[in-house]
Order: C-alpha cells, then sequence, then structure tokens
C-alpha cells in the first residue's frame, strides 16, 4: 500500500545465523541521541551480537523445511486451495451475495481438527478491534457453512464474535471471533487428505472512505478482501490467525481462483484474473479493440460512457464475467458504469536469460472516470502500469501472469495492491500517479510471488517495494544531475526517513506491523527498510548485492520467507557474516554519524582521523583528493567500530599534498549529520 503525501514527498526528492524473534515491539520514542553526538563518541560504544533464531523457526530447521543458507528445505511445503466463488452485485442496494466452494488439500505433515479463516469484513462491525476510524457496517452475514457436505452449527464465541444463531448439529462446528473463523471439522483433515468447503455470505461494501484499501464510493465498487479466505498454515507458526485491524496488512497462501461475477450489463469489471468468457460480455468491436491493444502496443481505449455501451453485448439485465487466477495468493475486482477502459500490452523478458530470446506479452487494463481529480490516468493509467511491468521485470525477474490491472477509484489517498490489479486515488498529477503505480505493481514481485507475512514483518514487502520503486523510477525519469548523478526517489526517501530518527521516532523494524506506531508506520517500513537496503548495497556493491537480492526473491516465489530467510539468504550469497548488519539496521534504532576530526602530515604520510559519532558501525568510504587533483579512495572496514573503537587513524602515503577528504562521496549511506564529513586544507 502506498499513502499519497509520501509519495509525493519521496519521488520529489526532497530531501550464517538467523535473528532474534523476541519481543521487540518497543518502538524508540525517546529523543535521539546524536544531539549529543560528542558525548556519544566518547562513551564506551554498543556491539551488535549475533542475532538468534526463534525456537519455531530451529525446530523447522530440524524438519528440513528450512536451512541455515537462506534457501527452502528440502521437505519445505505450503498449502494450496482452490476456490471456485460465483458472486453478484446489486447496484440498488449496494449488496455483495457470494457463494463459495474450496478445496483444501493439507500439504502438510499435521492432522488438523479445525480451519481458519478470515472474514476481514467483520472489522467494520462495531465491536471489531480496529487501528483506524472506519465506517461501520454489519460486517459479512454467514448463511451456510459446510465442511465435507456436513452443514456445521454454529457456536458463540467467547469474544463475541459470533452471532448466536445456531444449525441443525451434524458433527461440526463454526465461531466468528472478529474477523476470524474457527471450522471444527467433522472428522479431522489428515496429511495429504483433503477437506471440501461451502460457503454462503453477503455484505454491504463500506463507503469511502472506509480504510484506504477497498470499499464503494460514486457508482464505482472495488471488492478486497470480499470472500471468506482460508489463513494460512505454515511449517514454522502452524496456523497464523491474525485479527485484520485496518493497519498491517496480510498473510495469505498462494491459490487457484475460478470466479464469475454478476453485474449490470454494460459495466465493465476489471479483476485479478484472465477473462475467459469474453464472447458473453463483449462485442465483436469490444474484443477487436482488445485485440489491436494485445497487437499493436498502442493504448486503445475499449469502452467509455460516452460510446453508447459498443463495446459490450446488447441486452438487458445482469451479465456475468468469469475470470480464471491461478497460482496467485488473492483475487480482488471492481467495477463501475462510469470507467473508461483503456487497454495496452507490455513485453517482458528474463533479466538473466539470453539475449535473443522471444519476450512474453501481458496484457494492461486500466479503469478511470472522466474527472478532473482523475486528470493523470487519462493520461498515463495503462502506460504508466505498462512501464512498472516492463522496468521491474529487467530489475528483479520476469512477471509471471498474463495480465495487470490498475484501477481509479475508492481510495481517497495513495494505493493497495492485489495479485494482478491494483486501485489508487484520483491522481490529476501524472508524475504522483507513475510514481504510485510503480510501486503498487511493484508489490506483484513482494509480496504477490514472494509471500512473506504482511501483518508481522511489513519491512518484507513494503520497505522492498519501496527500495525496487527507486529501480524501477529511475531509468525513466532520472535526469542528470550536477555532477553526473540521476535524480531519483532516494534521495526523497532518505529525507523522510532522517527526519523521523531526528525527531526521536526511529524503531525496529522488527516490530510486529500493528504494534507500531501508525504515524510513523510508513517512514520507518517503508523509507528506512529503503534506505538499509540502498546501504547494504553501497558496501557490498551493487552486482554483489543485486544478484543476491534477486536469488534470495526468486528461491522464495510462490513460498512464505520469514525475516531468518532473508537474512541467511543475503549473507550465504555474499559469503560475509552480515549478523552485525541484521542486528544494527533490524532490531535497533542506532543512528550513524560519522566525522573527520582531522588532517595532518605524520611519519608514515598523512593521518586521517575519524570519530565514530553515532550508535550504527558502518564502513567508512573515504575519497581523498590531493593538491595535484588526483583522486584516491580508501574504505576504513566496520571491524574497527565492531572492535568497540571510536576513534581510527587511517594513513595515506605521503609526497603530493592531502587537500580534501570527504565520508561516503557517493552518498551510500543514511547518516543523520550533514556536517564534519568533509574536511578541507586551511
Amino acid at each position: 500500500m502506498r499513502h499519497s503525501l509520501h509519495s509525493l514527498l519521496a519521488l520529489s526528492g526532497l530531501a550464517l545465523v538467523p535473528a532474534l524473534a523476541l519481543n521487540v515491539a518497543n518502538a524508540q520514542t525517546r529523543p535521539s541521541p546524536v544531539v549529543s553526538s560528542q558525548g556519544i563518541a566518547q562513551s564506551q560504544r554498543p556491539i551488535p551480537g549475533a542475532v538468534y533464531e526463534p525456537p519455531a523457526f530451529t525446530r523447522a530447521v530440524a524438519k528440513g523445511t528450512r536451512t541455515r543458507t537462506g534457501a527452502p528445505g528440502a521437505k519445505y511445503w505450503t498449502q494450496h486451495p482452490r476456490y471456485s466463488i460465483d458472486v453478484s452485485l446489486d447496484t440498488s442496494t449496494n449488496t455483495v451475495t457470494g457463494s463459495e466452494r474450496v478445496v483444501y488439500v493439507n500439504n502438510s505433515p499435521d492432522t488438523l481438527p479445525r480451519i481458519a479463516v478470515h472474514l476481514y469484513q467483520n472489522v467494520f462491525r462495531p465491536e471489531a478491534q480496529r487501528r483506524d476510524v472506519a465506517p461501520i457496517t454489519d460486517g459479512m452475514s454467514l448463511s451456510r457453512v459446510v465442511a465435507n457436505g456436513t452443514e456445521l452449527s454454529e457456536q458463540s464465541s467467547a469474544a463475541g464474535g459470533g452471532r448466536g444463531r445456531r444449525r441443525a448439529p451434524g458433527g461440526g462446528s463454526y465461531t466468528v471471533d472478529g474477523t476470524i473463523m474457527w471450522m471444527t471439522l467433522p472428522t479431522p483433515l489428515l496429511p495429504h487428505d483433503s477437506a471440501t468447503l461451502e460457503l454462503n455470505w453477503s455484505y454491504v461494501p463500506a463507503l469511502t472512505p472506509s480504510d484506504g484499501r477497498e470499499g464503494r464510493d460514486d457508482h464505482l465498487y472495488l471488492m478486497g478482501y470480499w470472500y471468506p479466505q482460508i489463513a494460512v498454515y505454515d511449517d514454522v507458526s502452524g496456523w497464523v490467525p491474525d485479527q485484520y485491524e485496518l493497519l498491517a496488512e496480510f498473510y495469505m497462501d498462494h491459490a487457484d481462483f475460478d470466479v464469475r461475477v454478476t453485474v449490470p450489463r454494460g459495466w465493465p469489471v476489471g479483476a485479478t484474473g484472465s477473462l475467459v468468457n469474453p464472447n458473453d460480455v463483449l462485442s465483436a468491436a469490444g474484443r477487436a479493440k482488445l485485440a489491436d491493444a494485445r497487437k499493436s502496443g498502442r493504448v486503445v481505449t475499449i469502452s467509455a460512457p460516452s460510446d453508447g455501451g459498443a463495446a459490450f453485448v446488447l441486452g438487458t439485465g445482469n451479465v456475468t464475467w468469469h475470470f480464471t487466477a491461478p497460482n496467485v495468493r488473492d483475487f480482488a475486482w471492481g467495477t463501475s458504469n462510469r470507467y473508461v477502459w483503456d487497454a495496452t500490452r507490455a513485453l517482458v523478458r528474463d533479466p538473466e536469460g539470453a539475449a535473443n530470446a522471444s519476450p512474453d506479452t501481458v496484457d494492461i487494463n486500466s479503469f478511470y472516470r472522466i474527472t478532473p481529480r482523475a486528470a493523470a490516468w487519462a493520461v498515463g493509467g495503462a502506460r504508466y502500469t505498462r512501464d512498472a511491468i516492463e522496468q521491474l521485470s529487467k530489475y528483479l525477474w520476469k512477471y509471471p501472469w498474463p495480465s495487470m490491472t490498475s484501477m481509479e477509484g475508492v481510495l481517497t489517498s495513495g494505493g493497495m495492491e492485489y495479485p494482478r490489479l491494483t486501485t489508487m486515488q484520483s491522481w490529476a498529477d501524472t508524475l504522483s500517479l507513475a510514481g504510485d503505480l510503480m510501486h503498487e505493481t511493484g508489490h506483484m514481485w513482494f509480496p504477490m510471488q514472494v509471500g512473506s507475512n504482511e501483518n508481522h514483518y511489513p519491512w518484507m514487502d513494503e520497505g522492498f517495494t519501496q527500495f525496487d520503486e527507486a529501480q524501477g523510477l529511475r531509468p525513466l525519469y532520472g535526469e542528470p544531475r550536477k555532477g553526473g548523478r540521476p535524480a531519483d526517489q532516494e534521495p526523497g526517501q532518505r529525507t523522510i526517513y532522517l527526519q523521523r530518527v531526528m525527531a526521536g521516532e526511529d524503531a525496529s523494524l522488527m516490530t510486529f506491523g500493528d504494534l507500531f506506531p501508525s504515524a510513523t508506520y510508513n517512514n520507518i517500513f517503508y523509507d528506512k527498510t529503503a534506505q538499509v537496503l540502498a546501504a547494504l548495497r553501497g558496501m557490498l556493491g551493487e552486482p554483489v548485492f543485486h544478484r543476491a537480492f534477486r536469488a534470495y526473491g526468486k528461491d522464495w516465489v510462490g513460498r512464505h520467507p520469514y525475516p531468518y530467510d532473508f537474512f541467511n539468504a543475503m549473507s550465504a550469497s555474499t559469503h560475509q557474516d552480515l549478523n552485525w548488519f541484521w542486528n544494527t539496521w533490524f532490531y535497533n534504532a542506532w543512528p550513524l554519524d560519522q566525522a573527520i576530526t582531522g588532517v595532518a602530515a605524520d611519519s608514515k604520510g598523512f593521518a586521517i582521523t575519524i570519530e565514530d559519532r553515532g550508535l550504527a558501525p558502518m564502513p567508512v568510504p573515504l575519497t581523498i583528493t590531493r593538491a595535484n587533483g588526483k583522486v584516491e579512495q580508501m574504505t576504513v572496514p566496520v571491524t574497527v567500530w565492531l572492535g568497540g573503537a571510536r576513534k581510527y587513524v587511517a594513513h595515506v602515503a605521503g609526497g603530493v599534498a592531502v587537500t580534501k577528504v570527504e565520508i561516503d562521496h557517493d552518498g551510500m549511506f543514511p547518516y543523520v549529520s550533514a556536517t564534519d564529513r568533509v574536511w578541507t586544507r586551511p
């Protein structure tokens, strides 16, 4: 997800042992110690030690599902449900009514007596626990719950989340507790056996503004987390039945979806999947336009409110749009009778494949309304979505699905990602729309392919995507600055992060999302993580970092990495012990502050005195300029500070006088102070 003000600031440039998973919810709220840097420089420094793994992860390694090299283990498994859903939208009452059938195969070695199911719409019920203001609805109403042919009876929840209505006894039951339903099966689900679940339900989507992720507004509906979804059961934690509280996002298994969406005729539907019945909903003219967009690569308008429905099959009443979406972790859809529908294509290649390999074609769809607030969408909705797919396929790995859709509306700030689909606010500013679409489309890699737990570790998807966004935008919009450096998002991200540090609001990235202060959620999980990755890239070198980062992602496509998998993968791939780095930047809120306190000739040549005034140990990249214009580079290794030193004297050869010394000339690291990092000869 992305918030708009944050997007504007960042885009403008203003500006191998795994880890400890204890209670790290202690966000730093006291003023940052960098305000007394001289005192810190003279004190005993903290030494980042080893990072330890939680017992549950240790057990997973012992069972062979995880490794300490960061790759999935030989016995790794995930669950993979198959959903068949029929859903209809009644625009006269704003009611969504659905029925679904889920085949749940238990790939785990465990016997499961019950199954956890998310009912996310219950977050809008009056009694729900929430981290944000939201409109009140009745939540999701269940009219039928069946497991393996047996109708389950509802038991009232101890937490008061049940409806109290009883069903005929049949050997099983279910309990609704907030946004989680527990289904006790008539007979336990054995390893490698399957259960078939059937549910009928309905709800009225919340009016905008709701929670910034889905809902309805003027003749427009965006359906996110709209169906009962089975929770994740993984090899480390077992069931992960976290309540949805409107702040942190989601943890989902990859699944297969077969979805039929019934809406009024002439209302175009954008969705996660591929449309499999175009003849039933689109006229010959509409289908021809889609074919033209795919073949030519031009942006083609498929339909608009002003064309009298020429793109759709004629008639009255409702029509059903049928979509399939294999191997995605969620399904979203949207519709409006005021939408313009533009289409084009993206061409993607494997960045590590043969240079002469034929590209794959990705269908790009963009839906928006004709309003002054959405003016940027008419200019670039489809084009910027295409750009994002193509650029991020080059930087990461090839986009794997046959379509990508972007939809305007419902949101009043920023954007929200779903597999193969994103929705966002009504941008009038084209550069901001381009930035947000790069970010939300970037989520198609993290977490839509690399399926981390967004609720527990938001940095693993939002922070990675914030970093990737800058990499995707740089080739498109970066312009040379004075000194030849490209303009991109990274300086703006750094400014935002450091503003929080100086305000005393830095915090541990390992804090669970719903325990984090909402005011700094974006700044820390998004921008701090992006800056930490940039610092790691600067320390390792771009080729080494990029190769390791890409390898980690590809290894975990379709799987559920934990932070320790990322830490282990990067350490193993780079053949370095990076425990000190993970401890410093992910578990602690330590400022980085280094200074040059003097340069003088001595018997060894020239002595450069460096003082470490902060708490974060990092290498010291030095650029030394001589009187004859010659420039030399050297790096003081981080081991100097890991030994406890606060001051270090680096030596360079004598001869031609040194006229300038600079720490981090290339701007790789996020220093809290801009002073004393450059020395010039008086």
